[in-house]
């Protein structure tokens, strides 16, 4: 592969750290093998025959694959380890355990680091695990790989303290329909949405705004007569720093939502993988020692 990106024997043998006749030689067993010339002259620079740029990607591609296996190392130290490992996971995930997780890479592994990066395109297959260690999503998102359960969070309904329907002393499920709701993208038709729950309850809703993702409707609702359903442990964290307040749902209204780590299959036994899993695992459970905010107030069905 050095050979073709370089397209220069000389460049090539220094990337490869091999001597010139040493790479000149090995050019010349690749050509025997694929029957071409692979790299051709063209006046003063070669180029890449009609077969080698066809045969470039695939390599590329190969590489790539190969490379997470050839540097799986067969112990992991996480005192002394420079990773930087990289986590696809949604808004509300990386809102939550963004946080905790560093806390707990800054004691276990304080020379490692963790990049989030947006969840992937939900297509079924393993690609995304080219460029993400972990994938942190919900269950029934079709997310690609093995994976392990971490929590089931479920939905609160939050509202500006100042909220004029709600911050009566009865409220009820009744009066959602008579307030703007912010509402999220989840883009899952196989499980129930927000709007699902609240059309079974008979609420007549008003769509106030709508965003992609959960971790911003705190933000649309503090300061607003809109409100939101949102999980329960974004509520909790929102209302430790937002005017908000946290109302229960009936049981009927009840939407739980369980969240799993992901990973490739290649790396069940990779140490440094296993054990940022672990670490998400310790992690999670730390949660529940968190301020829980405000003590939420009870939505009833009727006064």
């Amino acid at each position: 592969m050095v050979l073709l990106e370089e397209r220069n024997v000389t460049r090539a043998a220094a990337r490869l750290h091999l001597s010139q006749p040493a790479t000149s030689a090995a050019l010349a067993r690749l050509r025997r093998h694929y029957d071409d010339d692979l790299l051709v002259r063209t006046g003063r620079i070669m180029q890449l025959t009609p077969f080698a740029r066809d045969l470039l990607p695939a390599v590329t591609h190969a590489v790539a694959e190969l490379t997470p296996v050839i540097d799986r190392k067969l112990s992991f130290d996480p005192a002394h380890t420079e990773r930087r490992f990289v986590i696809g996971a949604t808004d509300y995930m990386t809102a939550i355990l963004a946080g905790p997780l560093l806390r707990t890479l800054s004691q276990d592994a304080p020379r490692a680091s963790v990049d989030f990066a947006p969840q992937p395109v939900r297509d079924g297959t393993l690609a995304p695990y080219s460029h993400l260690d972990l994938i942190v999503g919900p269950v029934g998102f079709n997310l690609p790989g093995r994976s392990r359960e971490l929590f089931t969070d479920d939905f609160v309904l939050i509202a500006d303290p100042d909220n004029a329907v709600l911050s009566q002393s009865d409220p009820t499920v009744s009066d959602l329909s008579s307030v703007p709701h912010a509402l999220a993208y989840l883009n899952d038709p196989d499980h129930d949405s927000v709007q699902d729950v609240l059309r079974r309850a008979g609420v007549d809703y008003i769509i106030g705004a709508r965003l992609f993702g959960l971790a911003a409707l705190p933000l649309l609702v503090s300061g607003t007569d809109m409100v939101a359903m949102v999980p329960r442990m974004l509520a909790a964290k929102a209302s430790r720093t937002l005017h908000l307040s946290v109302f229960e749902l009936p049981e009927d209204m009840k939407l739980p939502m369980t969240e799993c780590v992901y990973w490739h299959p290649r790396d069940e036994d990779d140490p440094a993988i296993a054990w940022l899993r672990d670490a998400l695992t310790r992690t999670v459970g730390s949660l529940s020692r968190e301020p829980s905010g405000p003590s939420p107030r009870t939505l009833s069905h009727a006064r």
